[in-house]
């Protein structure tokens, strides 16, 4: 047999022998809301934090707001007033008297929306005073005088001047089932379209049993130049009360179109991620949501003197877009990267040097936190 040919035979089995080994996968693309850290980020505590020792005096801080224009909002609850600061902490002045606010947003005029778990509404308009919120009155544009009994928790705009208000009835006693907890829809001019309908006293997706917060996804597109609207949002609720209780305490609402009319419908996608993982949550206060879609909540957490260490410990979670956790800073006390009873959350819009606003209200204080992938 000539070399040649010999050589060709050779060359041919080895290329047989090395086409049946294993070949490997290629590597897989992670879903497009998981990119960005892929497990291995963890949040630092921006210091200082703003507290009585770097020259702050919050007092119960239940909430924080971050503006479309790009102002952070905090309810000194307990200070009667609104505190206005940059996005560093500097702050930038403080509005009249406003009796003991619970939660903020912001309509298309830049007008401030506040609810004090009482059953009115206030309104700030900075524009109108050129931004200097100490010269804006603190005006009451609702009040729902036929049910005294009503206690409005958490308030967001959804559609330029409309917004959503969590409604709680403090009527509600042991011994009966009678309807207390809802989420009302207002016009832009403060009048009430009436409550969702939510399953009422309902144990399951689609109810609200004491509800505490709401973030309208309209925030993933609010921008000064960009006036995109949707109805869809997501509440967090402490679920329970002495009568019932709604594993679902974070829960998110879609919408369906039937016949050219759009209507609002349980968000099912979760189910089985850590977003609806009914033993993640001792109380969540407050959810938030940036433009890609990444998703916040906030837990008051087990008290710290609570030595039962299997209830959940207060903190924070970003969750991806499909509903799986990504991050969580939890843990009790007053030091760094700790809480107590935090009540109120806000996120810059952007991944990109993004920064978490937290109202840790039972330190009297707020933390603001960065993502870092370095170790």
């Amino acid at each position: 047999m000539k070399l040649s040919v010999l050589l060709t035979l050779i060359f041919i089995i080895s290329m047989l022998i090395f086409c049946t080994h294993e070949k490997y996968p290629l590597p897989s693309i992670p879903p497009e809301g998981e990119r960005f850290t892929l497990g291995v980020g963890r949040y630092i505590q921006i210091n200082p934090a703003l507290d009585a020792a770097h020259g702050y005096d919050f007092d119960n801080p239940s909430d924080i707001y971050f503006g479309a224009d790009n102002f952070i909002y905090v309810a000194d609850t307990d200070n009667n007033r609104i505190v206005m600061m940059d996005l560093g902490g500097a702050i930038q002045g403080y509005s009249q008297h406003i009796p003991h606010p619970e939660a903020i947003s912001q309509n298309d005029s830049l007008q401030l929306m506040i609810v004090n778990n009482t059953n009115r509404i206030y309104r700030i308009d900075l524009v109108k005073y050129n931004h200097i919120i100490a010269n804006a009155p603190v005006e009451l544009v609702y009040q729902q005088s036929a049910e005294p009994s009503r206690k409005f928790t958490g308030i967001s705009v959804w559609n330029r001047f409309d917004y959503y208000v969590t409604v709680i009835d403090t009527a509600d006693s042991s011994t009966n089932y009678q309807a207390f907890s809802f989420i009302y829809d207002f016009n832009g001019n403060n009048t009430l379209k009436g409550p969702l309908p939510l399953n009422v006293n309902g144990t399951g997706l689609y109810s609200a049993i004491v509800p505490t917060g709401i973030v309208s996804l309209r925030e993933k597109y609010l921008d000064i130049s960009s006036r995109e609207t949707t109805p869809e949002f997501m509440f967090c609720q402490s679920g329970k009360t002495s009568l019932l209780r709604n594993n679902f305490k974070v829960q998110s609402v879609s919408t369906f179109i039937s016949e050219g009319r759009l209507f609002l419908t349980p968000n099912t996608s979760f189910i089985g991620t850590d977003i609806y993982n009914v033993d993640k949550y001792y109380f969540p206060e407050d959810v938030a949501i940036d433009r890609s879609g990444f998703m916040f909540v906030v837990d008051k957490g087990r008290d710290i003197a609570d030595p039962d260490t299997t209830k959940p410990a207060p903190g924070f979670y970003r969750f991806a877009s499909n509903g799986n956790q990504l991050q969580a800073v939890i843990g009790g006390g007053s030091g760094v990267s700790q809480f107590k009873s935090p009540k109120g959350i806000a996120v810059s819009p952007f991944e990109e040097a993004q920064i978490v606003y937290i109202a840790d209200t039972g330190n009297d204080r707020v933390l603001l936190f960065t993502l870092s992938t370095q170790f």
